[in-house]
């Protein structure tokens, strides 16, 4: 474990005429090395004005007590701009970001950056704050050196000044707003970059991202290293959905539609739609019914000699005379699409409730076909309210689907977590 220093030079560096003590830089390298640190760099930010102090310092640091190498000093003068306008504090952050960049290649693991914020200006004092609180140096401290002069009893000379903190409350409110918009990738990187991860958030927020992408042998895999510290209903759900639980993946599409729905993201919903209608009406056919068919042509012939096998042949009388909305009639003896699954569930009274509930969502469906197929946009939805109430109205009948949306609360299990990781002061 190593430290890097880096310094703007000040009018006090590296001896101060008005305290007659040394100034800051000297002050912190001093401290550093007391506290036992290893010193492998040390970085120099001269102005026009102030290099040949930066010079000077260099040679007091060389000396003893410190005997640094000379090597492991770099003097850097600022762009001309700053040495004009020492004042203006975005030139400052630039000139300081620029000290960062060449400390980086030499940067270990385990190395510190030790930012001196006692030297120059008082907008190259604040640079090295500025940059830490918006995350441009995560392994750093920011160090203040005291006047003696104005030292009152017990107060250390030198002591940090870190605004890391900051840093984690504006980190922890845009992670937690990503969570809320189920953007579960951006949160990881936003997470990764901050202070605040832990092997259980970074696993449930990767849960949460295989999950919404419907890959739950990864969302399950996610959780091997920690499931002995996560809620076990995260487990068993996503244990429903990889055993391909009809009910179970019924309801994942639905909620997954609402998260759609809720984001504006309209094409998708009604891509989300679409397969929920189609995943229902195959659902009520083939586990209420028990009657095996399929959409795939290469299974047409089979699904239709199980259809005329039903009731002597009525249902197939039933779909030969059956009308499409649109008022052509149905093609039976062809592959099996949704109105064939529609039809078939017309025929048998106990799905006399649902079938309304189903037909509602046709317009939607049509829509979705409108969109993927005609490449027409969808920027908004008309009767959004009418959509969801029947969504809602068909799923508490087919799977008897609860209010709470699973992600909304892994999404409030993953923050509570985040709160609790975060200490602020």
């Amino acid at each position: 474990m190593a430290s890097i220093i880096l310094s703007f030079v000040g009018n006090q560096d590296p001896f101060s005429d008005n305290t007659e003590q040394e100034g800051s830089i000297v002050s912190l390298v001093n401290h550093l090395l007391a506290e036992q640190h290893t010193i492998s760099r040390v970085i120099l930010l001269h102005t026009a004005t102030t290099e040949q102090r930066a010079s000077d310092t260099k040679t007091w640091l060389t000396a003893t007590p410190a005997n640094l190498l000379a090597s492991s000093i770099a003097i850097l003068p600022v762009d001309e701009s700053l040495s004009e306008d020492p004042v203006n504090l975005l030139l400052a952050v630039q000139a300081a970001r620029q000290g960062i960049e060449l400390a980086l290649p030499y940067l270990g693991l385990q190395d510190t950056l030790e930012f001196n914020a006692s030297s120059g200006t008082p907008v190259m004092k604040s640079a090295w704050s500025t940059l830490q609180a918006a995350g441009y140096a995560p392994q750093s401290h920011v160090w203040q050196v005291r006047n003696p002069k104005e030292m009152r009893a017990g107060q250390p000379r030198v002591f940090k000044t870190d605004v890391n903190t900051l840093k984690n409350e504006f980190d922890l409110k845009v992670i937690q707003r990503q969570i809320q918009d189920y953007n579960y990738s951006g949160a990881l990187i936003t997470l990764n970059a901050s202070q605040l991860a832990t092997e259980v958030i970074t696993a449930l927020l990767q849960y949460g991202y295989y999950r919404i992408s419907f890959d739950f042998d990864q969302a399950h895999s996610c959780l091997g290293a920690v499931a002995d510290r996560v809620d076990c209903r995260w487990l068993q759900e996503i244990a429903l959905l990889r055993q391909k639980d009809t009910k179970a993946l019924l309801q994942e599409v639905y909620f997954n539609a609402l998260i759609r729905l809720k984001g504006q993201k309209y094409s998708d919903f009604l891509i989300s739609v679409f397969r929920l209608q189609e995943q229902v009406l195959y659902f009520l056919v083939q586990d209420k019914l028990g009657l095996q068919v399929s959409g795939k042509r290469s299974q047409q012939m089979q699904s239709w000699q199980a259809i005329k096998q039903i009731d002597q042949g009525n249902l197939y009388q039933h779909l030969q005379k059956y009308t499409l909305p649109r008022g052509d009639r149905l093609n039976v003896d062809q592959s099996v699409n949704r109105y064939t699954l529609l039809a078939i569930l017309e025929y048998y009274p106990q799905f006399a409730s649902l079938i309304p509930l189903i037909q509602g969502l046709n317009q939607y469906c049509d829509l979705r076909n409108d969109s993927v197929h005609g490449f027409v946009g969808v920027s908004y939805l008309e009767d959004e309210a009418t959509v969801l109430t029947t969504l809602s109205k068909l799923m508490k009948q087919v799977t008897g689907v609860s209010k709470s949306n699973p992600l909304d609360l892994l999404n409030e299990h993953i923050c509570n977590l985040l709160d609790l990781t975060f200490q602020p002061y």
